[in-house]
């Protein structure tokens, strides 16, 4: 919440990444505090100063993207920075170096204020996979050999708007513990005079936690070009979206909101299901229409029975990455402990088997 390296002559080193989410004051705080990164340095949002009194120093062999630095990057002293391809404070408000001798190297190129558009820091619960004991979902996707390293929206047919496509790293899925990526979801941007009408869509990461990511499986999901104020949804392929009750407006660059949380308030009623301190999207969507139903027309329980052979309620498929998998796990089961029909059944009440789910974003 301070200071990174804060007197003395602390040192670190990263030989990839370091992403600091935030780091409230300074970076780099009286001596000669030094860090070094050979790719990237990703610090969202320093609130003072990146180097701050002393010799500070970071030397970052690819790119440092700091957004925003509100103050000064080099505040006093004999703050320096070198970078061998580019620096992109956005915004830099307004001191690049103030006071004392501060420095900055750059090989390549220095873009103040580069466009980055709208970046959302958002959070959200799926149902399928969430296990109340430990208010975490489970991650036993991402450990198949079926799981997409390219998002699976586009070829379920989601019509991506100046979006889709986005891919990832296997590496990203090597992480384990609360920040282990439980699925794709896609973050939608909407009109703030007509919540029916999508600016703007990403697919993005969900880890256990809830936090939405984005392909790099840290920072923020970032719609380039976009600014203002915007309904924001979230949607996965086997669960009913949910979208903030209100247009959120950004702080500086970022909009934040939670939509785990039940005091945020979502767009509809009844629009997630609320467990304890938590509230999760609605599970069970199995053909992603929109509506979660047990028997009828368009029912999402018979795909399930489907996908194991349509005859013997018994057989399951193991080590799968599919739509009838509702809780997660994957595994497609009709019956049986964790099996995937009862979560649909749930959803709907869990008695009136002809009682419907109808998903509270606006089309």
């Amino acid at each position: 919440q301070h200071g990174m390296f804060q007197s003395g002559n602390g040192r670190g080193e990263a030989s990839i990444t370091l992403p600091l989410s935030p780091l409230a004051n300074a970076a780099f705080r009286s001596a000669n505090g030094r860090g070094e990164a050979s790719a990237a340095l990703l610090i969202t949002p320093i609130a003072s100063r990146m180097f701050f009194s002393g010799n500070g120093r970071g030397e970052m062999a690819s790119v440092v993207t700091i957004t925003p630095v509100p103050t000064s990057m080099y505040r006093s002293g004999n703050g320096r920075g070198e970078m061998n391809a580019s620096f992109q404070p956005a915004p830099l408000a307004m001191n690049n170096h103030l006071g004392g001798v501060g420095r900055g190297e750059i090989a390549t190129g220095v873009f103040p204020n580069q466009p980055i558009g709208l970046g959302v820091i958002l959070k959200g619960l799926l149902d399928g996979p969430y296990v109340s004991a430990s208010g975490l979902m489970s991650d036993g996707l991402r450990m198949l050999a079926s799981f997409p390293l390219t998002e699976p929206y586009t070829a379920l047919g989601y019509p991506h708007i100046a979006g889709g496509g986005e891919t990832m790293s296997p590496t990203v899925l090597s992480v384990e513990g609360p920040n282990a990526i439980v699925d794709w979801v896609v973050v939608e941007l909407r009109d703030p005079s007509d919540p029916a009408t999508v600016k703007a869509t990403r697919s993005a990461l969900i880890q256990r936690d809830g936090d939405v990511v984005n392909t790099d499986g840290i920072s923020p999901v970032r719609f380039p070009g976009m600014s203002g104020a915007h309904y924001i949804a979230i949607r996965h392929r086997n669960h009913l979206g949910v979208m903030s009750a209100v247009p959120i407006g950004p702080s500086n660059t970022l909009i934040t909101v939670d939509l785990t949380a039940p005091s945020t308030l979502a767009y509809g009623t009844d629009a997630r299901r609320v467990v304890g301190i938590r509230a999760l999207l609605w599970a069970g969507d199995v053909n992603s229409d929109g509506v979660v139903k047990y028997t009828g027309l368009d029912n999402d329980r018979d795909p399930v029975l489907l996908a194991i052979g349509g005859t013997v309620p018994t057989n399951t498929i193991d080590g799968t990455y599919q739509g009838e998998d509702v809780n997660l796990d994957g595994r497609v089961l009709y019956t049986g402990a964790n099996n995937d029909r009862d979560p649909i059944l749930l959803s709907i009440g869990g008695v009136v088997p002809t009682a419907v789910r109808v998903g509270q974003l606006p089309e």
